[in-house]
């Protein structure tokens, strides 16, 4: 996989706002419950219970739904989806079906009303919230309409009497246990979603990087494998300059072959060259052991663009002879390299990168003189999908991602604006746990 493959790969934006819809067969199985339910309810009020209730038009539309079921289940295999759409649409077409049987059977006065949660909760836990407010819509209209019209439940001249104050305690209880069901099912599961994308883009960031990382490893050892024959090449070029006559097509050709091939030894050289030149970390973490002011350069060396006009300066505090050595493994390049490049975009001239260690602690912190934080934003950093990058197009991923990693590397982040203006994040790790002997232990 070459680098121009990784950039041509669809941004982790895309990938993760796809609608994944819902499995069929999962809502065939339920509708398969509640068509055994309802037949089951049917014959105990008929035939267990001695209640008349209309019975052709009852099984005729818990007949329907079987037949739905069976054609779904033949035109779809077991493992398709349905879209966001055509399982709301599914879920509609239940809450009409239970609509049609409350009808014949006494409408709200009906215990049974109930199920009416049922469809509204799926929507909310698994489809989108447009939808979810479309089928909740539909089924108030229907609650509402059951209200007024339906047929009156079969009791007995001497059984209770329910009166209208009671349907409206029913239709009250209903709307309010549908509005308050559906919304708070849709926020836990939404806040669950969004963690579990978040995560999954951390993943493919964390993915990108380490692949990156193996390409500057590859084109190293490359540059090595080729180094021998390439000078074979360019001593052979040179005595073959030497011998051949001045002025001649061969010694043209010769001397020609030699300057492409010194170029060649030039870019080999470069590729080859370890982590201090900041162009190609070496493939394996276990070689990239820096000293942490090196790391911190070629963080800002690979995380800015010089052309923006924003100064990076790097400000060190400690013994440089005792400063702390740490891995360059993916995971500190990445949340570190983030956090930098979010710095450099909001400054308006200046970020300082304030490095302190001593025998315990080390710590990094990040300054840029721009507008600094919100206090609205401040609040919920860290959360997926924070962002202030208010029609930037940002997801707000960038630093759910960077505490992530830099948690588990074994540090603790802390963000805030500083007193002299512009936003302030500060990193810090033990120092033992830093220069652990395992980069991914």
């Amino acid at each position: 996989m070459t680098t121009a493959d990784l950039s041509a790969k669809k941004p982790d934006t895309e990938l993760l706002t796809a609608s994944q819809g819902v499995r069929i067969q999962s809502l065939v199985f339920i509708r398969w419950l509640a068509v055994l339910g309802q037949a089951f309810a049917i014959f105990l009020v008929q035939w267990g219970m001695h209640y008349d209730i209309p019975l052709i038009p009852a099984f005729l539309l818990v007949g329907a739904s079987a037949v739905v079921n069976i054609l779904v289940t033949l035109s779809y295999k077991s493992t398709a989806r349905l879209s966001d759409g055509g399982a709301i649409l599914y879920l509609v077409y239940d809450a009409l079906q239970l609509s049609g049987l409350l009808y014949l059977t006494g409408g709200l006065t009906n215990p049974f009303a109930i199920l009416f949660l049922v469809p509204v909760t799926i929507s909310a836990t698994n489809l989108s919230l447009r939808g979810t407010i479309f089928l909740g819509v539909t089924t108030l209209v229907c609650i509402s309409f059951l209200a007024v019209y339906h047929e009156p439940l079969p009791l007995q001249g001497t059984e209770l009497k329910l009166t209208n104050t009671y349907i409206l305690a029913t239709w009250s209880a209903l709307v309010l246990g549908t509005i308050f069901l559906s919304g708070y099912a849709w926020r836990i599961s939404s806040d669950g979603r969004a963690m579990n994308d978040a995560l999954t883009a951390a993943r493919l960031a964390l993915a990108r990087e380490q692949q990156l990382s193996a390409v500057g490893g590859i084109a190293a050892a490359a540059a090595h494998e080729l180094g021998t024959p390439l000078n074979t090449i360019l001593l052979v070029s040179k005595e073959l300059s030497r011998e051949l006559p001045e002025g001649s097509e061969f010694a043209e050709d010769a001397h020609l072959l030699h300057n492409q091939a010194k170029k060649c030894a030039e870019v080999l050289e470069q590729l080859s060259k370890g982590p201090s030149s900041n162009r190609f970390l070496q493939r394996d973490a276990h070689h990239n052991y820096l000293p942490f002011q090196s790391l911190m350069s070629l963080v800002v060396d690979k995380n800015t663009d010089m052309d923006t006009g924003i100064e990076v300066v790097i400000e060190t505090n400690g013994d440089l002879d005792n400063q702390p050595k740490l891995y360059a493994t993916p995971e500190i390049l990445y949340s570190l390299g983030n956090l930098v490049s979010n710095a450099a975009e909001f400054a308006r001239k200046k970020v300082t990168l304030s490095l302190y260690w001593d025998l315990k602690a080390v710590r990094a912190t990040i300054q840029d003189d721009g507008p600094g934080f919100s206090e609205e934003i401040l609040a919920r950093l860290g959360e997926p999908y924070t962002s202030s990058r208010a029609g930037r197009g940002g997801m707000g991923l960038g630093v759910f991602i960077s505490e992530m990693l830099i948690r588990h590397s074994g540090g603790n982040i802390r963000f805030g604006n500083a007193k002299e203006g512009g936003a302030r994040v500060t990193i810090e790790w033990s120092r033992g746990r830093l220069e652990k002997e395992n980069p991914y232990g």
